[in-house]
Order: structure tokens, then C-alpha cells, then sequence
């Protein structure tokens, strides 16, 4: 009998990342789970999702403990979280990971380039010393709450919320990016993947919106291997030109590619906990993801900036044969009418409580 797995949304459950779990797992033999808050959700409405248990808000006090009683009472597997706030609401045991001013400590030990930071204790520090920062930045949490962001100048610090407390500025980098996701296990690295990211959204600061595999690097997986242990799960890393940006320890967005590829990494990940031979393994390059939605928005901008010809345009948003998608799927089309249905209840809102609340 096929095992159950939790899928932990941490919110809403709008996120594609939880989508693109839900529909990994359920292509990998198992039964994915649902634990979402609110009433609104566009994985729910997945044909992949086999329960959905509603619990609190990660604001409330009973979250974790909501989690904790489903696990204990309905014979999972394991939880996976689709989100940074459920991974820490869950108690992770590498907070020197999860907190990027650390993180860079840490990655530089071992060897692994990251953008030299300057962090600040809250949003009033971060203002008295705006005029001394060389613009443009990245502003980011050290553990998030808030989006990352690029700002061109102090008047662009406003968008950083008033009560976040030690956030992180890193220098605005241009260069290629790209990821590299896998599975840890036992101090080593059984499964990657490895990507180049074509374009992304927001502009800025953003994910993959569409991105192709390349061939593994087996240099920056050695490193990796050192970074993270004590580590064991999914991990995806953000590279730019061969610095490290960002380590997320959960589901990620361009999961779909990995599978695509042939590198389940959430079902290899569920095998090794269930006992199972897994032999090391590694995505196959060359093919192709798109988020529709974030890349029609990115090349629309582009156009508008005239950085983009119309030809040019059309060439880039041409259907792909065989290719990744996010949350698009003619064979699972719940996710993409219930996310449309919450997006256009958000049209109302102005554009700064969008960001805000994005």
C-alpha cells in the first residue's frame, strides 16, 4: 500500500511549491496530504490531492502542534515543507542554514563564494545608514518574512516593513543564474539537478520563470556536500555566477523540471526514509521549464522597456515540446482556475498592499 506523505503549505495554500509537491509525490507512488490554513486553496483543488486537513495560521500558537498531532495519528511517512515559514515553524535543526547573515559565515569556510554583506538589527538602523550604502542593493531577512528586493536608492527602503528585525543588504550582482537542487543523505549528495535560469519574476530579485538543466557541476556539489552536513532532505541552492545567493531546505518552485528530467527528488528522498535502494542519480540536461505566469510578466516588462523585439517576444513564449511546467497542467487544471479566482480577489487591493503582501 502506498505510503502517506504531508505536504505542509504554511499558509493559504496558493503556493506552487506545494502544488509541484503534491503532484511529485502522486507521480512517485505516494499519497500526498495537504495541511493548509484558510478556506482558499488552489492545491486543494489538485485531482493529485488525495486529504486536506486544516490546521492554524503559522501566526498561531497551534500550528506546529496541529502538525505534530496529524502526524502522530494518521501513519505518515514524513512532512515535507512547501515553505520557509512552515520549515521553521516545523523547528529546524541547522538554524546556522536557515539564517543568511550565518549562512555566509558558514559558506565561506567551506570554500563556497557568497556576495560580502553588511546586516542590520532592524529597519530604523538600516535608514540611519542608508546614505552609506553603495546602490544598488539586495535587501533581504536573515530569516524571511519579507520578500528580497532590489533598491536603486534610500527612498526604495521604505518597501522594508517596520517591525523586521535584522535584515541583510548584499550588492546588486549581474551575471547568469542558475540553481542546483538535490537530495542529502548520509553526508553526501544522491541526487541533483542542476539549472540555468532564462528569465525570472519579480525582474529583480525573483525565480525562475522559465530556466533549462544543464550537465552537473561536480565541484559545487562537493562543496555543497560540506555545507550542509548534518543536513538530511531536498535542499535548493541560488547561484549567480558562481556565487552562492540563496539555501532553501524544502519544496522548491522549479521542482516540475527536476521530474521532467527523470530526478523525482521528493519521491527518492520519501524511498531513502522508507528504506529503500536509491542509487546516486543526476538530471538530464536540456530540458526546458516555463511558469507561465511570471514569464509572459517578465517578457511583457521587457518589451514595454523596449529591451525586448516583438519577434524576440514571440520566439521566447512559443509553446516547448516535452517541457516543465509550473502550475499549468491540462490534466490537473484545479490549481490554475481556484489561483485565478484568488488573484482577481486580490485586484481590488493597491499596488502597495500587494507587495506587501506578496
Amino acid at each position: 500500500m502506498s505510503r502517506w506523505v504531508l505536504v505542509a503549505d504554511g499558509g493559504d495554500g496558493q503556493s506552487r511549491d506545494a502544488i509541484a509537491a503534491v503532484r511529485a509525490l502522486a507521480s512517485g507512488g505516494y499519497r500526498p496530504a495537504l495541511a493548509v490554513s484558510g478556506r482558499t486553496s488552489a492545491i486543494g483543488r489538485s485531482r493529485r490531492a488525495t486529504r486536506v486537513i486544516r490546521v492554524p495560521s503559522m501566526a498561531e500558537d497551534g500550528y506546529r502542534e496541529a502538525i505534530r498531532e496529524e502526524l502522530a495519528g494518521a501513519g505518515y511517512l514524513t512532512v515535507l515543507p512547501a515553505s520557509e515559514g512552515a520549515f521553521l515553524a516545523l523547528g529546524p535543526e541547522v538554524p546556522h542554514l536557515t539564517n543568511k547573515a550565518s549562512l555566509e559565515a558558514a559558506a565561506w569556510s567551506v570554500g563556497v563564494s557568497v556576495p560580502r554583506s553588511e546586516t542590520f538589527a532592524d529597519a530604523d538602523s538600516l535608514l540611519e545608514h542608508a546614505d552609506g550604502l553603495d546602490f544598488p542593493v539586495v535587501v533581504k531577512p536573515a530569516v524571511r518574512t519579507f520578500n528580497a528586493f532590489r533598491a536603486d536608492g534610500p527612498s526604495d527602503l521604505r518597501w522594508v516593513p517596520r517591525d523586521a528585525t535584522e535584515i541583510v543588504v548584499q550588492p546588486f550582482l549581474n551575471g547568469e543564474l542558475g540553481a542546483v537542487s538535490g537530495v542529502m543523505w548520509r553526508g553526501r549528495v544522491v541526487a541533483g539537478v542542476h539549472e540555468r535560469w532564462l528569465r525570472i519574476w519579480p525582474a529583480h530579485c525573483g525565480l525562475a520563470s522559465a530556466a533549462v538543466t544543464v550537465e552537473p557541476d561536480r565541484e559545487v556539489e562537493r562543496k555543497l556536500e560540506v555545507l550542509l552536513q548534518g543536513y538530511e532532505g531536498i535542499f535548493c541552492t541560488q547561484w549567480l555566477d558562481g556565487h552562492l545567493l540563496d539555501l532553501n531546505l524544502r519544496v522548491y518552485s522549479t521542482h516540475p523540471l527536476a521530474v521532467k528530467a527523470g530526478v523525482n527528488l521528493l519521491s527518492l528522498y520519501c524511498d531513502l526514509l522508507d528504506g529503500r535502494e536509491v542509487p546516486s542519480v543526476r538530471a538530464r540536461a536540456g530540458f526546458f521549464y516555463r511558469w507561465l505566469e511570471g514569464d509572459v510578466r517578465n517578457i511583457v516588462r521587457q518589451m514595454r522597456r523596449r529591451e525586448m523585439e516583438v519577434a524576440t517576444a514571440l520566439r521566447a513564449l512559443a509553446p516547448k515540446r516535452n517541457a516543465a511546467h509550473s502550475i499549468e497542467s491540462l490534466r490537473d487544471p484545479g490549481p490554475v482556475v481556484a489561483r485565478l479566482r484568488y488573484a482577481l480577489g486580490r485586484a481590488h487591493l493597491p499596488f502597495d498592499a500587494r507587495r506587501v503582501a506578496k
